[in-house]
């Protein structure tokens, strides 16, 4: 082999091993908390699943609705959320009604943890009950704040089982 040969194959190792090093280190963000733990796989971004939806009863009506929350980290798994989630569930003809809840309480975290979905289930009751049509549909709105970062929000249409 020529000088020049092993010159070129040394700048290749040296350039795909700076490349892989940097590629390796910029990725997840890292969360730390007040105890001072950093989590580089906390939750990047949250969503409404498309799980919600509302409950009707034996007799067709629409008694409630249960809003399902997703947190997903930079690699796009489902995990555990930190910080404060406010959802709120606009129903036709009724006032809207909004929940706050503070992820960071641990107790909170874990009444809200569905272990079955892997996500937090929010429930809320609809009074008066709504009569089950095709048509009739609910929105469940999410805004989700942790620290210092901008609010993520999502807006999902929430519909009934069909009437048949």
């Amino acid at each position: 082999m020529a000088f020049d040969e092993l010159g070129v194959l040394a700048f290749r190792g040296i350039l795909t091993a700076g490349l892989l090093s940097v590629g390796a280190c910029s990725g997840a963000p890292k969360y730390q908390l007040n105890d001072g733990a950093v989590y580089p796989y906390g939750p990047d971004n949250a969503i409404v699943h498309r799980l919600s939806r509302l409950q009707t009863d034996g007799d067709g009506m629409i008694r409630g609705a249960v809003v399902f929350i997703e947190f997903r980290d930079v690699d796009g798994e489902t995990c555990r959320g930190i910080g404060d989630v406010e959802v709120a569930l606009l129903a036709p003809g009724r006032e809207p009604q909004s929940k706050r809840l503070s992820l960071d309480s641990p107790s909170e975290n874990i009444a809200l943890w569905s272990r079955a979905v892997r996500m937090y289930e929010v429930k809320f009751q609809i009074d008066p009950p709504l009569k089950n049509s095709s048509s009739t549909a609910a929105r469940a709105n999410l805004k989700w704040t942790c620290g210092k970062r901008p609010a993520v929000t999502d807006s999902v249409r929430l519909d009934a089982l069909p009437v048949q």
